[in-house]
């Protein structure tokens, strides 16, 4: 199975953070794409996916089982669904470790996956590991803002996000074609504000330096 890595950061201590992530039907809604489509059983939790990716539109839908330890702080979530109509299947594993970090908290997750069917092209290389990174990024601003609507009225610790007061958003579907034209763009920005460094030029055109008499020592005009 491929492995990624992803750190998250947000500004407010763990004691809060913590019990959100307990909350399954909160959590859920920070995650682009995701959604409950039954109430939670125990450790067991029903849901789905869906991720358009241009043309190509997936939802994929499956139970999985979230365990947490509170005297280390990690936890562990198990997932798997499929995905008929494009004949997909998604299955992962995700452990995570909620730290402390000044007045912050970070969450380091570490995620085990594997992708069959039509969009096990999309689970190859850069193209997951960009989309990974952006989905974590949106879905820590996501929680961030949650955290921020449910903080209680006298708190006064959580100074860096009360312009975020209001209740955040519902998290929009995850649009990875959007990412993938995102990163093609990016790529070609860093490409051309890098140019060569000076006296490393293109080598020219082959037979310019002949027309010129350069290449070859011999002269371009013809003997009388």
């Amino acid at each position: 199975m491929p492995t990624m890595t992803q750190t998250l950061a947000v500004n407010f201590p763990r004691a809060r953070v913590w019990p959100l992530l307990g909350d399954v039907e909160q959590v859920i809604s920070c995650m682009p794409g995701a959604s409950l489509t039954k109430p939670r059983e125990g450790d067991r939790i029903f849901g789905q996916m869906r991720v358009k990716l241009g043309p190509i539109a997936a939802a994929f839908a499956g139970e999985g089982t979230l365990t947490m330890d509170e005297a280390t702080h990690t936890g562990v979530i198990h997932g798997q669904g499929t995905d008929p109509k494009n004949n997909s299947r998604a299955k992962a594993d995700v452990t995570f470790a909620v730290v402390e970090e000044g007045p912050g908290t970070r969450i380091d997750l570490t995620v085990d996956f594997t992708l069959t069917g039509v969009l096990a092209q999309f689970s190859r290389g850069a193209i997951v590991q960009e989309i990974a990174n952006r989905l974590t990024a949106e879905f820590a601003r996501n929680l961030e803002a949650k955290l921020a609507a449910t903080a209680p009225v006298a708190e006064e610790d959580a100074e860096p996000v009360a312009a975020s007061a209001a209740s955040p958003e519902p998290a929009k579907e995850l649009n990875a074609g959007n990412l993938l034209w995102s990163m093609l763009k990016d790529w070609l920005r860093k490409l051309f504000s890098n140019p060569l460094p000076s006296g490393k030029r293109v080598a020219r055109r082959a037979g310019e330096g002949d027309v010129r008499g350069g290449a070859s020592g011999k002269s371009a005009t013809p003997s009388p």
